[in-house]
């Protein structure tokens, strides 16, 4: 199985960032010997850079935002604590702290998996064998199913927009988490989450649940697949829902937390915004999605926040 992927995922961490990241690490954890405490007073007192890349790596340990980001992502297994200082378990403490490194590497096995993927804020359109079309969407991945007179894909995560070729003999069958959609020939598009969302932009699709409930989807209309069963289908903004595909986020009269959740999508580190009161403000406006941080920006400007970074993986909003 071939695997096309982008290659801008998040940068790596500078060697101090890495090192500091791992005695804070390694000293908030078990009680450190004498020898290790030692150590790490000599380590911190070789220049003012390793005393401030220190200071960054407590700033970050001890923030509430954290927290909030980190629960932003799925739980992954990390390296147990070792007894001595390596260059290998400084990379192992800097994936653990880093935000954008976590949203990574929890991908990272759909990664391995897919035949097509796309890293944070990263589009990709690929023509499969049948002349249809795929496009996805931020952070997605899928693998491809055209065996043994089937044709279709798997969406393991994200947002895949489809345009299908017509035939009759091979319904186009996309799989998802909580159920699948057949057609013969359209343009529709699905996204994984808590539910698997579905927005038809042409012709008819067929949703199905697990348990074996359908609907019938029609052009214009949004349905949404749990383990419930499938939604009714609802008219749905088709400008808003496929916005994506011209490069552009659009929002009407949405709660700033939602904005930025959406946004978040996009960017290669993690967005959260600090305050409840600040989460609650109205948003309505059509943006491009060329530059996240730019963005991110111009929402706390219209939201009267100020904006808090740490080396581009964290991003907090706060007044």
């Amino acid at each position: 199985m071939s695997t096309a992927t982008d290659s801008s995922f998040p940068p790596e961490l500078s060697a101090l960032d890495r090192e500091a990241l791992a005695w804070l690490t390694r000293l908030s954890g078990e009680p450190a010997d004498a020898s290790a405490r030692r150590d790490f007073a000599d380590w911190l007192q070789l220049s003012p850079e390793h005393r401030q890349a220190y200071e960054r790596a407590e700033a970050l340990w001890h923030s509430s935002a954290l927290t909030v980001a980190l629960g932003q992502y799925a739980a992954i297994p990390l390296p147990m604590p070792v007894k001595r200082f390596t260059a290998g378990w400084a990379a192992a403490a800097g994936v653990m702290l880093t935000c954008g490194w976590l949203a990574f590497a929890a991908g990272w096995i759909d990664v391995l998996r897919a035949d097509v993927a796309t890293a944070a804020g990263k589009q990709r359109r690929e023509i499969l064998s049948d002349g249809s079309a795929l496009i996805l969407n931020t952070d997605s991945a899928v693998t491809l199913d055209y065996t043994d007179g089937r044709r279709g894909v798997t969406l393991l995560k994200g947002e895949a927009y489809f345009e299908v070729q017509p035939d009759k003999a091979r319904p186009f069958v996309v799989r998802a988490e909580q159920g699948t959609v057949s057609v013969v020939g359209t343009r529709f598009s699905v996204r994984d989450g808590a539910t698997t969302s579905v927005d038809v932009e042409s012709g008819v699709v067929v949703c199905s649940a697990e348990r074996g409930e359908s609907r019938t989807v029609r052009a214009g209309q949004h349905s949404d697949i749990s383990a419930a069963g499938v939604s009714e289908p609802a008219a749905s903004d088709a400008e808003q829902r496929f916005a994506w595909l011209k490069g552009r986020l659009i929002f009407k009269d949405k709660s700033l937390a939602d904005v930025i959740a959406e946004l978040d999508r996009y960017h290669p580190g993690a967005i959260v915004v600090a305050d409840a009161d600040l989460g609650q403000i109205r948003i309505t406006g059509n943006y491009k999605l060329q530059d996240t941080a730019a963005l991110v920006r111009t929402l706390a400007d219209i939201a009267g926040a100020k904006v808090y970074g740490l080396d581009g993986y964290l991003t907090v909003l706060k007044r």
